[in-house]
């Protein structure tokens, strides 16, 4: 039947999410250590204790479901809702912790091993439910799933996380929206006001996500593009489709037999997902992706209410949650509010200008991979800030060979992070550790600007509006008010850039013009490569 159907695909969603997205973030986490760690951070994918331990845990659950089906069929059953209370309870404590573990690099692997064990004691709790007619759907669902999410989650590249990302929550908003479709029908209209309410914004909500996630990867992918793409009157016409959509739901909780503005509905909100997402550009990315996040967290959370789950109430408030409470730091540290990066369309026009025009007119100073040995040579602290130019010429490994070979001549190095720089929460820390550089080497804005007059050099690899200092003192620019690295208090700077074009913001970046700050043209990696030799 249909609702089959749906529910098969909706579990094959869920399943792909849920392996691809545990064996990813494993890999991640392996990747990073700290300088006291020593060697390789690469590991065995499991230890012998670690194995041990699964197989114990994979024979305890399939005993616990045989005697489940054992008892079922005797004269004395087990209660499934009790067994079903037993383990949401522990999952749900679980989650808990390992969002806590997830906090701290030191804590995150212990932290992602009980958020594991967590979902897994979801997953087989819910084999208990009542209402389950037969297991062989969810079976193939599961089996589907984790084909498809293991592949994912094994082969695709550190430098394509963001896009798998941004797909990840396509797939689990997909697999809501497939549930209040489905119950939907089931009910075949007979809803009461709570229900209605709560399908109705389990539809709206995972239904925008679907297609704006899959937006949002296509242009990390780079299948669209990454500029706003904007016409006359965009906001008014959203806002107009938006009110449609929420007048439907308002419609259907007092006539839920309404079938036709459902579907309506649904169509709708898939339709404002896509317009939702083609005006933001790529350098949004971080915060369309944590806001995408917490709406897939807030559809979960109202298909728990549909299918009265309460580990699915719990896991979709945490993730909507924290992703909304994520989306709102990095809004502040860029200065933006969440409605001018949604409706901005922040970055269109490339000819805006800041501060005087003359800029464009004073000369820079270059410099020459040959050149830079001897500036290093004599400096005794040097400060890395990458950027996204840095992903894309997916130079990291070229960063690191770098700043190993200054700290083998006793020269100290920091890393610079900003939070918005990349596509992704965290892009940067990723890239970096799949080079194997330490994590207490990395340092956060708010801590590495007091270091920056301490610097006898600065080296910007590929990023450009997070470090323009017009964003301190020039009331006329869009930078104005952003919290950036402080890096033209530093003695010397060198910047490594392919031209002199402004970053996202369309701003020129008055650093390159600064007597202190010198330009290495060129790809990143390519450059860094010559560098690296010279320095041999």
């Amino acid at each position: 039947t249909l609702i089959t159907l749906l529910g098969l695909i909706a579990v094959t969603c869920s399943c792909t999410n849920v392996v691809g997205g545990f064996l990813i973030t494993d890999r991640m986490l392996k990747m990073f250590k700290s300088e006291h760690d020593g060697g390789d951070s690469r590991r065995a994918p499991l230890s012998g204790r670690k194995l041990l331990a699964c197989a114990i845990l994979l024979v305890c659950l399939l005993a616990l479901i045989y005697l489940f089906v054992k008892q079922r069929n005797s004269a004395n059953p087990i209660d499934p809702a009790q067994a079903l209370n037993f383990f949401y309870i522990i999952s749900s404590a679980l989650f808990i912790l390992g969002l806590k573990g997830l906090s701290s690099p030191k804590f995150a692997r212990k932290g992602m091993f009980l958020a594991e064990f967590g979902m897994a004691m979801a997953v087989v709790g819910t084999l208990f439910h009542h209402d389950i007619v037969t297991y062989k759907w969810i079976a193939a669902g599961l089996g589907l799933g984790s084909v498809i999410g293991g592949a994912m989650g094994l082969w695709i590249p550190m430098t394509a996380v963001p896009q798998r990302t941004a797909l990840s929550h396509s797939l689990g908003a997909l697999a809501a929206t497939l549930i209040g479709i489905s119950e939907y029908i089931r009910y075949a209209g007979g809803l009461g006001m709570v229900l209605m309410i709560a399908i109705g914004l389990q539809v709206v909500i995972g239904g925008l996500t679907t297609t704006g996630s899959l937006m949002a990867a296509g242009k990390l992918q780079g299948l669209l593009p990454g500029a706003p793409i904007t016409y006359r009157g965009q906001n008014s016409s959203n806002i107009a489709l938006l009110t449609l959509v929420l007048g439907s739901v308002i419609y259907l909780i007092f006539v839920p037999s309404a079938s036709p503005v459902f579907f309506l509905m649904v169509g709708l909100a898939l339709l404002f997902g896509f317009l939702l997402v083609i005006p933001i550009g790529a350098a949004d990315m971080p915060v369309v992706i944590s806001l995408l996040n917490s709406y897939a967290g807030l559809a979960d959370s109202a298909m728990g209410f549909v299918l009265k789950n309460k580990i699915q109430i719990i896991t979709g408030s945490l993730d909507g949650t924290s992703g909304f409470l994520l989306s709102l730091l990095m809004c502040r540290a860029m200065n933006r509010s969440a409605f001018n990066v949604l409706f901005g369309a922040f970055g269109k026009n490339a000819p805006v200008a800041s501060g005087p025009t003359l800029e464009v007119e004073r000369p820079v100073l270059s410099i020459m991979p040959d050149e830079v040995p001897a500036l290093l040579d004599s400096s005794r602290s040097v400060i890395i800030v990458p950027g996204y130019g840095m992903a894309v010429a997916q130079a990291q490994h070229a960063v690191a060979d770098l700043a190993n070979i200054l700290l083998k001549r006793g020269i100290d190095v920091k890393y610079a992070i900003h939070p918005v720089a990349g596509r992704m929460p965290g892009h940067m820390n990723v890239l970096l550790a799949e080079a194997n550089v330490p994590y207490d080497r990395l340092f956060e804005l708010e801590r590495i600007n007091p270091y920056f007059a301490e610097a006898d050099l600065v080296l910007i690899v590929g990023a450009n509006d997070v470090t323009n200092p017009a964003a301190k003192h020039d009331k006329t620019s869009p930078l104005y008010g952003m919290a950036i690295l402080e890096v033209e208090q530093a003695r010397a700077i060198i910047v490594l850039k392919r031209s002199m074009r402004p970053g996202f913001a369309g701003v020129e970046n008055e650093l390159y013009y600064n007597p202190k700050c010198m330009m290495l043209f060129g790809d990143a990696k390519d450059t860094l490569t010559k560098l690296l030799a010279v320095l041999k």
